[in-house]
């Protein structure tokens, strides 16, 4: 959830991206899994977040690519 802070920075005109990754930032906490996504995702290693998701996927016994199609349709993609 956005905090009244988060929330005045955005509607001033600060980086929405900036905003969207330090509350994720927040929401992580000490979860080393999301840590290692959030560093990935600031380096622009899709590659290796796409790689966590697909384990993320199979530990949790999903078909990740059954998943993306589900994804997309959701979206008319």
């Amino acid at each position: 959830m956005m905090n009244p802070v988060q929330f005045a920075k955005m509607m001033r005109g600060g980086n929405p991206q900036k905003v969207v990754m330090d509350m994720m930032r927040e929401q992580a906490g000490n979860n080393p899994v999301m840590r290692n996504a959030m560093q990935m995702a600031e380096n622009g290693d899709s590659e290796g977040i796409e790689k966590l998701a697909r384990n993320l996927c199979k530990e949790q016994g999903i078909d990740a690519d059954e998943m993306v199609k589900k994804i997309k349709s959701q979206f008319g993609l």
